[in-house]
């Protein structure tokens, strides 16, 4: 927010207090102080540009507290309009509640060739450190909400790596309208929703339950369906006017799904109807984090947070539901490893992603005669490098990225035989995520169990002659370019 004293610049954003915002006076790069109170109070206006005006010789405060009054007007009017939008308004109607400055940064930021990477710079602002990759994956299975299939992720860490916080900021950039979040999801949850609550919204689960067994199996049916078919039907007994009668539950999607999880093994039902992302557990990740934090707690992040979300927000309101073509597929499934069955859940799973990067770019994409997007080369690259980690596991040829480099860090100090307890102390890890990563490396023949566990003792494990090389992330077959 700039105002007529040269140089002199305020950001107000929310701070997640219920009548708190933060505001930061910079003097161009400079920070000149960093509050958070409530602006709309006079006196806390006052005070802070008291704070700031003692070391601003030749500048009138008076001044600087009529331009802070003034923007505190305009944020207060934003944040009114922000909360007062009618839920039952098309996103067209809801975007022209917004202000014309949101609407044209949104309209910047698509028509941006860095689009992609301006999301993911964005999502790192407002706290999330690293992660590139995840940040880029999640968002684009938000987007694929618009899709006539969207797609569904599963995201695997160990716990307190930070997998749900990073799934949580990234959600903030979509619009009420556009997400469900549901903590926790009951059988029943999905069929008793009202009539076209689901019709393409993106449904962000909590944490999957660590149990799986027949039950939890049960639990999570419905969801299966609607992410396979894009509907629920459902028959149930029925007393109308003192009788018993059958009537239908018809839940109409198609929804676009994402959960988090710290289990490794997930059932095959589940696991190959959505992509399995990862998240980061290495130790320089911690550190990128413990760092980010540290500004945040210093008063050193210079970042206007209700900006960024209302330019996304704004972005996903004016983004239209298209069909999208894919004109090269048929050349993708010359390249498309076909030797499992599960081949043919992992290919609409990249044909989604294609589809959902060139629907994100529509604004840079061709527009065929029947309305479609068209899909580029650069639509195919983006999702060939999201998603040949997931393909590869889901088509058998590889391992999760946690379990891969825990089998590199064993390798580097593991004799020939070494225990379950001596690798979860070596590895600063839980026990739990230690035999996680175990039992995949087992199943993927890079360890072998020589002794099991008994009572206290620990399991004993060796590593077997593969390779890193034999570990590493495959392409699945497919090129890097579609010629």
């Amino acid at each position: 927010m700039r105002n007529d004293l040269p140089e002199l610049v305020f950001d107000i954003s929310r701070n997640g207090r219920a009548a708190g915002t933060t505001i930061t006076a910079r003097m161009g790069d400079d920070v000149l102080a960093v509050d958070k109170f409530d602006i709309a109070k006079a006196k806390d206006r006052t005070s802070f540009v008291g704070s700031i005006c003692k070391d601003l010789p030749g500048i009138s405060g008076a001044d600087v507290e009529k331009m802070l009054a003034k923007q505190a007007a305009e944020f207060a009017s934003r944040e009114s309009k922000r909360k007062e939008e009618p839920s039952e308004l098309k996103p067209q109607e809801l975007l022209a509640h917004m202000s014309q400055s949101d609407r044209g940064d949104a309209r910047s930021m698509l028509e941006s060739p860095d689009l992609m990477d301006k999301v993911i710079d964005d999502v790192a602002a407002l706290g999330v450190a690293g992660e590139r990759e995840l940040v880029a994956s999640v968002y684009l299975v938000g987007m694929s909400r618009l899709l006539r299939r969207p797609l569904a992720a599963i995201v695997q860490a160990p716990s307190s790596v930070g997998k749900s916080y990073t799934v949580g900021k990234v959600a903030e950039l979509f619009p009420a309208e556009a997400v469900i979040h549901a903590t926790s999801l009951t059988p029943q949850a999905l069929f008793y929703m009202s009539p076209g609550t689901l019709s393409h919204r993106w449904v962000v689960a909590g944490e999957r339950s660590r149990r799986e067994d027949d039950e939890s199996a049960e639990a999570t049916r419905a969801l299966r369906e609607m992410i396979s078919s894009g509907k629920l039907s459902k028959l149930i007994p029925m007393k109308v006017e003192g009788k018993y009668v059958t009537q239908t539950i018809d839940q109409l999607g198609p929804i676009a799904f994402i959960e988090t999880t710290t289990l490794t093994k997930i059932f095959d039902e589940d696991a190959n109807r959505c992509l399995l992302l990862s998240a980061d557990e290495r130790t320089q990740q911690t550190t990128a984090v413990v760092n980010r934090l540290a500004t945040e707690y210093g008063g050193l992040a210079n970042v206007n947070v209700d900006a960024i979300v209302q330019r996304h927000h704004a972005a996903q309101r004016m983004l239209q539901r298209r069909h999208v073509v894919v004109p090269f597929a048929e050349r993708i499934a010359e390249h498309f490893p076909t030797g499992r069955v599960e081949a043919r859940r992992a290919f609409p799973h990249l044909m989604g992603m294609i589809q959902s990067s060139a629907l994100l770019h529509q604004l840079q994409r061709k527009i065929d005669g029947d309305g479609r997007i068209v899909a580029s080369l650069v639509d195919y690259q983006l999702a060939r490098s999201l998603t040949r980690g997931p393909l590869s596991r889901l088509l058998g040829g590889g391992i999760s990225d946690a379990a891969r480099r825990f089998h590199a860090r064993v390798s580097d100090w593991a004799g020939d035989r070494f225990t379950t307890t001596e690798a979860a102390n070596q590895d600063k890890k839980s026990p739990q995520t230690v035999r996680d990563w175990l039992r995949e490396l087992a199943e993927a023949g890079a360890v072998e169990q020589v002794e099991p566990a008994k009572g206290n003792r620990p399991a004993t494990w060796t590593l077997t002659e593969m390779s890193q090389s034999e570990l590493a992330v495959g392409d699945c077959g497919l090129p890097e370019t579609i010629e």
